[in-house]
């Protein structure tokens, strides 16, 4: 698996919004690139397309680079771990087997209603026909479910979760980071 190169934006500790680079293939080695490089433990906060928000301190500064210590728990950055093999994979040729581009959403909370419960989920990502969704407990396949205010069907369950299809599909402009479902 090669290294991932993906554009995207900082904020530093003073409120400075930057262009940068993220450079890395594992969670524990992220590099970031761009015109200004922050000190070093230094708070900031990367905005990537494709990972979403990440939240940490700068490290050691080598090239006009520097190390990312992310600040996630062991779920966030497994999350993470995979969003970055899956870019690799699509920057060695592979295709995705998804039918709809999935983006992830800034506003990950969501509260999912089936058969009289309710329980309160993250949004892992979001796509014109469907979502992701890490919830405990979880709804049978093929129950019927509300996540927010769209009408879906379980379709699979994941590690942490559901797969659900909307029953009616979004529309394309609407699935952006800032969506709220």
């Amino acid at each position: 698996m090669s290294s991932v190169c993906l554009p995207g934006r900082y904020l530093d500790e003073v409120g400075v919004e930057r262009d940068c680079i993220l450079r890395g293939d594992a969670p524990d080695v992220l590099e970031i690139t761009g015109d200004h490089g922050p000190v070093p433990g230094e708070r900031i906060i990367c905005r990537i397309p494709g990972l979403g928000l990440l939240r940490g301190r700068t490290a050691e500064r080598t090239n006009g680079a520097f190390r990312l210590d992310l600040e996630a728990g062991p779920d966030q950055r497994g999350r993470l771990a995979a969003r970055l093999a899956w870019h690799a994979a699509q920057a060695d040729g592979a295709s995705d087997r998804r039918e709809a581009v999935r983006v992830v959403p800034i506003r990950t909370e969501v509260v999912v209603i089936w058969g009289g419960a309710e329980a309160l989920g993250r949004l892992r990502d979001v796509s014109i026909n469907g979502a992701s969704v890490d919830l405990t407990p979880r709804p049978e396949i093929g129950t019927s479910a509300t996540i927010g205010r769209r009408r879906s069907q379980v379709v699979r369950h994941t590690e942490g979760g559901i797969g659900v299809r909307f029953i009616l599909p979004l529309s394309p402009q609407d699935v952006t980071e800032n969506i709220v479902l």
